[in-house]
């Protein structure tokens, strides 16, 4: 049955089949092989959605929705164009500081790909930035959102592991501040060889009007961050109150979103809700039937065998990622994967919050590496140059994010450090 459900998953990858519906052919496929009843299908991916954290998805990205629309994303960006445009290769740098704190609303890489990039990418390409250096920058920085709270991932990975939601996102804080600084620092060496322009060197008074401008938006992972970190509610609450603060500041306060709006941006979440939790359940059946054939027990069994060094395992397993981000989509990977590695990580007495944010952040690059690549082949459409050529670009981003992941694992403090007193 296990050889049944691997390869027909691989072939309808190479065919182009989406990966949800992947996941439930090559499930149907192992269960007919091995004489279940097909019934279960249906009843496990119900099954699946059957959790409460699972609420707070379509609310965080419901409320992505009311702050894009409501037009503080475009004054997040001229905030941070603001604060960093004066460096060399400034729109390019403004495009990072942009995603770091967009990466607090929008909880998706590929959404803040396309929200950030749909501004950005084109004003770029027209001050003289190459399309593909572009495309790279601006999908290289969307990854920083599924580390800063309210990350998708974070959820899909406490859902699975049943780790605390509220742990992780605190934890995803400070290796997303040093991802972005990271990317800056790459930003700043590349703009540097390409001689790419500076900005103007702001004046106090344009700094202060731009944060007085933006200051709606940047209350909004006080919000979400706030509540969850003093008990007010659960992440999943928060998410709801995410979507009430939202509402109120795109119909109240800029008064850009009126009722007749709601029901385009009700029908567009839920067209991406249904995307992100068709993906979940599918996964899940598929790593059912994997646990139910003993892959995570053999695979436990075997790398064990090689080393019970807890760093020498999350390097091994980060390698694992590096390979599979770049063929599966990040919510699947997590929900396929995981299962595999939990029983040798708690084995090993590594920290279960510890191994969920090295589990995003190594799984994260995929989303820059071609051949799936959601966030880079997002950019690509918007500045309409090929995907090998923003592949080439991206290869400098790829290794520095590559390097904080193996100082994430080398130096656990980094993620949980701020865990400890909750």
């Amino acid at each position: 049955m296990t050889a049944i459900l691997l390869g027909s998953f691989v072939v309808l990858l190479i065919i182009n089949v989406p990966v949800s519906f992947a996941l439930m052919i090559a499930s149907l496929a192992a269960l007919t092989w091995g004489g279940i009843p097909p019934t279960l299908v249906g009843q496990r991916m119900t099954a699946a959605m059957d959790s409460f954290i699972l609420l707070a998805i379509p609310f965080f990205l419901l409320a992505g929705q009311l702050m894009s629309r409501s037009g503080i994303a475009r004054d997040i960006m001229n905030l941070a164009y603001a604060l960093l445009g004066w460096m060399r290769g400034g729109l390019a740098h403004a495009s990072i500081g942009a995603g770091t704190i967009m990466g607090g609303m929008t909880g998706s890489a590929v959404a803040e790909a396309s929200s950030i990039g749909g501004v950005m990418i084109p004003e770029m390409q027209a001050k003289g930035y190459g399309g593909a250096y572009s495309a790279a920058v601006v999908a290289a920085g969307s990854l920083i959102s599924v580390l800063i709270p309210p990350s998708v991932p974070l959820i899909i990975y406490g859902v699975v592991t049943g780790t605390s939601v509220g742990r992780l996102f605190i934890a995803g804080l400070i290796p997303g501040l040093l991802m972005a600084a990271v990317m800056i620092l790459v930003t700043w060496w590349m703009a540097m060889r390409a001689g790419y322009p500076r900005g103007p060197r702001p004046t106090p008074g344009a700094v202060w009007r731009a944060f007085v401008a933006s200051l709606w938006g940047l209350f909004m992972p006080v919000v979400i961050i706030g509540s969850i970190r003093f008990g007010i509610a659960t992440p999943t609450e928060a998410s709801v109150l995410a979507v009430a603060y939202a509402l109120l500041v795109g119909m109240v306060v800029y008064r850009s979103i009126r009722w007749r709006d709601l029901p385009r941006i009700m029908l567009d979440t839920a067209v991406t809700n249904g995307v992100v939790l068709l993906l979940i359940s599918a996964a899940t059946l598929y790593g059912l039937i994997i646990t139910r054939e003993q892959v995570p027990q053999e695979a436990a069994r075997l790398i064990l065998e090689l080393t019970g060094n807890p760093t020498v395992l999350l390097l091994l397993i980060l390698a694992v990622y590096l390979v599979a981000g770049m063929i599966l989509d990040l919510g699947a990977a997590i929900i396929i994967l995981v299962p595999v590695f939990w029983p040798m990580t708690r084995q090993v007495g590594i920290d279960p919050v510890h191994f969920g944010i090295v589990t995003v952040m190594g799984l994260a690059v995929g989303l820059i590496t071609p051949p799936v690549g959601a966030s880079l082949f997002v950019t690509c459409g918007i500045a309409r140059v090929n995907l090998i050529a923003a592949a080439r670009a991206v290869l400098p981003y790829v290794a520095a994010l590559t390097l904080l992941v193996v100082a994430v694992i080398l130096w656990p403090d980094i993620a949980l450090w701020l865990t400890r007193d909750m």
